[in-house]
């Protein structure tokens, strides 16, 4: 069964963050409190937080969120408990949200994934690929998510279904990644974010990659 969790559905988010989340993100964890008040409405942008469940057992989940001034919706995490897997689950829960953050709006669906040029993982991204992803052909650095954590450097940004076969405008793609920053790390823009926007072309291409 799939259910759509709310602020005030306080133990099943908590169960979540605990059980699926944290041993799959451990390196790359945002602050539960954080979710708790994006789901209440009091972040500068929309979450969602939608689970699978077997009877008494979370075995999947994915949060998403809608970034109001670019217009843009981000998959963050997804997860499916070891028990699930091979089944389609992981399908079904990005393309749901997918299309739901279209349905609201949003212009365009991104989504972050290791680099596997760098740090392997090459079927995670033809996975993905498989069920119509394609990499947003920019250099891209996710922001320092929580205190304590620093900027991971070694990932790409994805366009989820339904995306524009022709590209990613790239006005639109620096607006996103500027109000991402915003958000996150509550400061004015330095060096490295500035060549990173500075570095968008006007058309940004969307590529499959390969194994070389």
């Amino acid at each position: 069964m799939i259910v759509d969790v709310a602020a005030e559905d306080a133990e099943l988010l908590a169960r979540f963050y605990r059980e699926l989340y944290l041993p799959e993100f451990a390196t790359q964890r945002e602050p539960l409190d954080a979710w708790q008040a994006a789901l209440a409405g009091d972040q500068p942008y929309r979450m969602f937080l939608r689970l699978a469940v077997d009877g008494d057992d979370i075995v999947g989940g994915v949060t998403y969120e809608l970034y109001p001034r670019s217009e843009c919706g981000l998959i963050t995490y997804v997860v499916v408990a070891p028990r699930a897997r091979g089944a389609g689950l992981g399908k079904q829960l990005v393309l749901g949200p997918a299309y739901a953050l279209s349905a609201l709006g949003a212009r365009y669906v991104f989504g972050e994934m290791n680099d596997p040029r760098l740090r392997g993982g090459w079927e995670r991204i033809e996975r993905f690929q498989r069920w119509g992803c394609r990499v947003v052909d920019a250099r891209y650095v996710q922001p320092a998510l929580g205190p304590g954590l620093q900027r991971d450097r070694g990932l790409l940004l994805i366009a989820h279904p339904p995306y524009f076969a022709d590209g990613v405008d790239g006005a639109v793609l620096r607006a996103f990644i500027g109000e991402l920053y915003e958000v996150t790390e509550r400061c004015a823009p330095d060096e490295e974010l500035r060549g990173i926007l500075d570095g968008i072309s006007d058309h940004v291409a969307l590529v499959e990659l390969a194994r070389q």
